[in-house]
């Protein structure tokens, strides 16, 4: 088992990004973990796989978190009470590297049969913990906090733009605090964001689909994003604050802050209203994909844009312009951002 499971990662990892890698070691070593490291494919059944997705609808979601569980072998961990259980997306995700694993195992002679064909499970019934996009009234008081500071709740120049970046734009926590300054480029008259896994090993991997320009617009620049670019120019990182963590990447700090401090404070924080809920507002506003079409598409950003009362142009500026007066507070917990 576990030199098969090798075999098939090493196969795979030129294809994979490096946190695809780890992801997907971490699904089949369940599988390694449920059967033991020597047991031999070809003996392993259908109703042995039966077995391994009652063991995955029984696992806690917390288990790679919580010190406590992370110790507890894998049959001891499903019977611990009080743990809500990982995700109907989670559990499929696990069982379709498990397809994929017996698929290549049976194809390189290593088993008889393929397994967990058919095994998904039905998708959880919508909850209130999930992610849900901001009203226009809720998106307009964001902006305007990280705008004016009116309650002195932004105390860093990259909680301001991370999170400026994310409403504009509609980008995923990760991919905007790990982005290099050299990620930030003009075409002609157009700024964007070239959006991307290339780097440092430690930038998440985004697929092919995920991988695109994004331009800027042109309300990020009439508020100083392009000053705030040239003023980290003699660095590599846009974010050099946002240290990397194996389990959360480089969005780990600005998504705690946004989540526990920012939203919170500022009176709107309920269940389902998170960081990634920009981009849920982001994908709402624009509605369903359609066919591009290049007016259509700026005339629905506008209109967006209009909801949280930011004004909006056709054109892409290319000056680099000073940004306005941003009054960050002073606080004890907290310095003035330069």
């Amino acid at each position: 088992m576990c030199a098969a499971v090798d075999d098939f990662i090493a196969e795979h990892s030129r294809q994979w990004a490096g946190k695809t890698i780890g992801q997907n070691r971490a699904y089949l070593n369940i599988l390694v973990e449920y059967f033991g490291p020597d047991r031999l494919l070809a003996t392993i059944t259908k109703q042995d796989a039966s077995e391994v997705k009652k063991v995955l609808q029984a696992l806690p979601a917390s288990r790679n978190t919580k010190p406590k569980l992370k110790a507890m072998p894998l049959m001891q961990v499903i019977k611990e009470p009080g743990h809500n259980k990982i995700a109907a997306k989670t559990i499929n995700s696990h069982i379709q590297m498990f397809k994929m694993f017996f698929d290549w195992a049976e194809r390189h002679g290593h088993s008889p049969h393929t397994l967990f064909e058919g095994m998904k499970v039905r998708k959880d019934k919508a909850s209130e913990n999930e992610r849900r996009p901001f009203t226009p009234d809720q998106a307009r008081l964001i902006y305007t906090e990280l705008t004016e500071n009116l309650s002195g709740l932004v105390r860093k120049d990259s909680h301001k733009w991370g999170m400026l970046l994310g409403m504009f734009t509609g980008a995923r926590l990760n991919e905007i605090c790990q982005l290099d300054i050299a990620d930030v480029k003009q075409d002609g008259d157009t700024w964007y964001l070239n959006i991307t896994d290339e780097g440092d090993d430690t930038k998440s991997g985004t697929s092919k689909a995920g991988r695109r320009k994004v331009p800027l617009h042109s309300e990020l620049i009439r508020l100083g994003f392009l000053y705030f670019v040239d003023c980290r120019r003699n660095g590599t990182r846009l974010f050099p604050d946002y240290s990397y963590s194996a389990n959360g990447g480089y969005g780990r700090n600005l998504g705690r802050w946004c989540n526990e401090s920012f939203l919170p404070k500022l009176g709107i924080k309920q269940p389902g209203l998170v960081f990634h809920s920009l981009r849920h507002t982001v994908v709402t506003r624009l509605g369903p994909p359609r066919p591009v079409h290049r007016r259509r598409c700026a005339s629905r950003f506008r209109v967006w844009c209009s909801q949280t009362s930011v004004e909006s142009t056709d054109r892409f500026s290319r000056r680099r312009i000073r940004p306005p007066a941003f009054p960050m507070r002073h606080s004890r917990e907290g310095s003035q951002a330069r």
